[in-house]
């Protein structure tokens, strides 16, 4: 077995160089873009933060993961201080990851679409419905089913928002979701195998593709998933607040009677208010 790494030491060994690989590799925006990049990833964290401390505090006081002896410097509400720390780490790498493939936020016609935006409504709301019927089902579907359930929402709210705009550039993010899950799921079988952390057999499926958790691989996946849509929705969002902003104002000067005022030269060498009737 390779020796076990606290947690602070796996995020030293394979968290830190990959912030920083990534950033190097980040474009370079104008000030507007990347003041709203960098507002997104703050949000994002904070999100992280707030969704997922109950939901990983659950699984952990319920058995489904913990940590090698010695991995852990101290905890708060029972979890330890590199998982809050992951949940920031992720949400940095894949937001670096995306802005390296690029995306443009840009609103387009059909962007608002009900049809799509329904449908991932109505998805949303079923993985949160089969997630928790599978919590129920069986202790093997703790893992599963309360990550389906703990999904569900966030994409039902995420495609409910920007469905439209989400069904047009699926290429973009799914590659900018798969490009940082793979490397999540290579360093968290090593992190398995070193002890690190511990997955529980008794409330996993025992399905393990290469020797990773299922659950696990999952995760990795719908956690960097649900950061590519809430980032490239926050831009989007903000894209068409922007053309909202723009008609309203074009709106306005036309209602305006002084935009129809010009002005004609008079012989003393002044301007005076006229309509062009003399």
């Amino acid at each position: 077995m390779i020796p076990t790494l606290t947690y602070l030491q796996y995020h030293l060994v394979f968290s830190l160089p990959v912030i920083l690989l990534t950033w190097y590799l980040a474009p370079r925006y104008d000030r507007v873009r990347r003041r709203r990049s960098a507002v997104g990833i703050v949000i994002l964290v904070v999100i992280a933060f707030i969704y997922t401390t109950p939901w990983g505090s659950y699984m952990i006081r319920t058995g489904v993961w913990w940590y090698g002896e010695g991995a852990v410097l101290f905890r708060v509400l029972s979890i330890p201080l590199g998982e809050y720390l992951y949940f920031a780490i992720q949400t940095v790498i894949v937001a670096f990851v995306l802005h390296r493939i690029g995306f443009d936020p840009t609103f387009r016609e059909g962007d608002f679409a009900r049809a799509p935006r329904i449908a991932g409504v109505v998805v949303g709301i079923g993985l949160c419905l089969v997630g928790l019927w599978l919590v129920t089902l069986d202790a093997s579907y703790r893992y599963l089913g309360g990550l389906i359930a703990w999904v569900g929402p966030v994409l039902a709210l995420q495609w409910g928002v920007g469905g439209g705009y989400l069904i047009r550039t699926a290429p973009m993010w799914l590659s900018a979701t798969l490009v940082p899950s793979v490397y999540f799921w290579v360093v968290d079988r090593i992190a398995i195998e070193m002890g690190t952390w511990v997955i529980s057999t008794e409330f996993t499926t025992g399905v393990t593709p290469l020797g990773l958790p299922i659950e696990e691989a999952l995760f990795f996946a719908s956690a960097s998933l649900m950061t590519v849509n809430g980032l490239v929705l926050f831009e989007w969002v903000l894209d068409w607040n922007d053309r909202r902003e723009t008609g309203w104002e074009a709106v306005l000067d036309r209602l305006d009677p002084a935009a129809d005022i010009v002005t004609e030269p008079v012989a003393d060498g002044g301007d005076r208010p006229g309509t062009g009737n003399g």
